[in-house]
């Protein structure tokens, strides 16, 4: 989706077909800094367990080539 939001639908089916927005994006596990601590740990906290710190990393990495572009 993050691509999606910079460049337009990659598919050509949709409304935003070539149509880039150059909207930045967000994994929410960015934003982790920005959200109460008891809000992030009632609504994330299960999932961000779930994902070992490798791949949270490898997250962020990918968002931020996407938003580099």
């Amino acid at each position: 989706m993050a691509r999606t939001f910079k460049e337009g639908d990659p598919s050509f089916a949709g409304a935003l077909a070539g149509i880039a927005l150059g909207l930045e994006s967000y994994h929410i596990l960015e934003l982790k800094d920005e959200i109460p601590p008891e809000v992030w740990d009632r609504e994330m906290g299960m999932c961000e367990l779930e994902l070992e710190d490798e791949k949270q990393a490898q997250i962020r990495q990918l968002m931020e080539e996407i938003r580099r572009g």
